[in-house]
């Protein structure tokens, strides 16, 4: 395609590499999710390059970063896998370049995780631009189609069963029934992956506009629970007559109600994606962990659920699910911080309901409730006007949830328009 050739022209010192591999009498392949966001004509600033090289990939390698200068890392010794870091403007660049599995590329190209990943451009034959694909990739991606190459590709790193979804989630793609079956099949493996990877990919899932979408299919095919044991205690507990669903189905419709004010709020106020959009230390967004505490805003519901008068109560559920988000950060290695502000957004998620059953409440409580959280008050906040939304049982006043949104949205306001040092 004319945009791919365009797109190919960007990559600094692609010349040089095609050069170098000519000189050395070595194979060289452009492969994976550059050359599939290419197709897709995804208009991002594309900087991360997959290379999968014949032989002699460490001293490619070297001879690359001596070309183009920056940084030679080793990714995996025994894969012969390979990273040159290199800085160009302002722009950072990574170039991977990994020893070809197998006799022949094709055999490369079927260890790879998913069919839109396997596409091949033959750098030995550049600046002519033919690209090669053996594995259908072209049609699947025409139909925007998550498509698992073989049961193997899983089992020999299952973190690719959380990728499926990720990757669903980001370009708006479909898993096709006999992928979404052997992922179902296979999610036990995830036990197997180090917090971090399962983490990442997560969070890649959250940082999508619409995960709502992604996280359902998760949790239908029970995968999530394998991510987040906790939800699997969620699921089947009844509520009062306020809710018209579960504590699980009800947690889903949180996020659901979330996305649907966070997508309205950030495209009209500057203030509120300044804030929602910051980031922590590693990199995720508050959205993306407000995003976690709507699965988990009642995670203790299920442990201390008691029948009073024939009706369920859940009394003190908020700080019994604050104290099991030490284990879910344990498991999701977050930061420090991230953890202080899940623990404080599940801890905190009825306060302003509370302050809300105030028609006018007083600049004293007002205060109060900003004194004790902070700058996160903002996102408790949205939190629990997310699970007011979420929560349409037959006893529910509309009247009476208008007001709470009024005072809701007059706490937000208050925040952005005074800053927290006077509110």
């Amino acid at each position: 395609p004319i945009y791919l050739k365009k797109t190919l022209q960007k990559i600094p010192y692609l010349k040089q590499i095609s050069l170098l591999a000519k000189k050395n009498n070595i194979q060289l392949w452009l492969v994976g999710g550059f050359l599939r966001d290419a197709f897709l004509e995804t208009r991002k600033n594309l900087t991360d390059f997959d290379f999968c090289v014949e032989e002699n990939t460490f001293r490619f390698a070297r001879g690359f970063r001596k070309c183009a200068g920056g940084k030679l890392i080793t990714l995996d010794a025994k894969q012969k896998s390979y990273r040159v870091i290199v800085s160009k403007g302002k722009e950072i660049y990574t170039y991977d370049f990994t020893q070809r599995r197998g006799s022949n590329l094709r055999e490369d190209l079927t260890l790879r995780d998913f069919t839109i990943n396997t596409l091949a451009l033959n750098l030995n034959d550049f600046p002519r631009v033919k690209v090669l694909d053996l594995l259908e990739a072209r049609l699947d991606l025409a139909k925007r189609k998550i498509r698992v190459i073989n049961e193997g590709v899983l089992r020999s790193d299952p973190l690719r069963i959380l990728r499926a979804f990720s990757l669903a989630g980001i370009y708006g793609f479909r898993i096709e029934k006999r992928t979404l079956k052997l992922l179902v099949k296979c999610k036990s493996l995830l036990k197997r992956i180090s917090g971090e990877r399962v983490r990442e990919e997560m969070f890649k899932i959250f940082a999508v506009d619409n995960c709502y979408r992604v996280i359902k299919e998760m949790s239908e095919s029970f995968i999530i629970d394998e991510v987040i044991p906790h939800i699997t205690r969620q699921r089947n507990v009844s509520q009062g007559d306020y809710h018209h669903l579960g504590v699980w189905r009800h947690s889903l419709e949180v996020l659901f109600r979330l996305e649907t004010l966070i997508r309205r709020k950030l495209s009209s106020r500057e203030e509120w994606a300044d804030y929602f959009n910051r980031s922590f230390a590693n990199k995720h967004t508050l959205i993306s962990i407000l995003k976690l505490a709507c699965l988990l805003h009642d995670a203790g519901k299920p442990l201390v659920k008691r029948i009073k008068n024939k009706k369920p109560i859940f009394y003190a559920h908020e700080k019994i699910g604050a104290g099991l988000m030490d284990d879910v950060c344990r498991r999701l290695k977050l930061s420090l911080k991230e953890k202080e502000i899940l623990k404080h957004l599940v801890s905190w998620h009825l306060r302003p309901g509370y302050l809300a059953d105030q028609d006018y409440p007083s600049s004293r409580a007002i205060y109060r409730f900003f004194r004790d959280t902070g700058r996160d008050g903002v996102a408790v906040t949205i939190l629990s006007l997310a699970d007011w939304r979420a929560t349409r049982g037959p006893l529910v006043d509309n009247k009476k949830r208008r007001g709470h949104e009024r005072v809701m949205f007059g706490l937000i306001n208050r925040y952005f328009e005074i800053g927290r040092a006077h509110v």
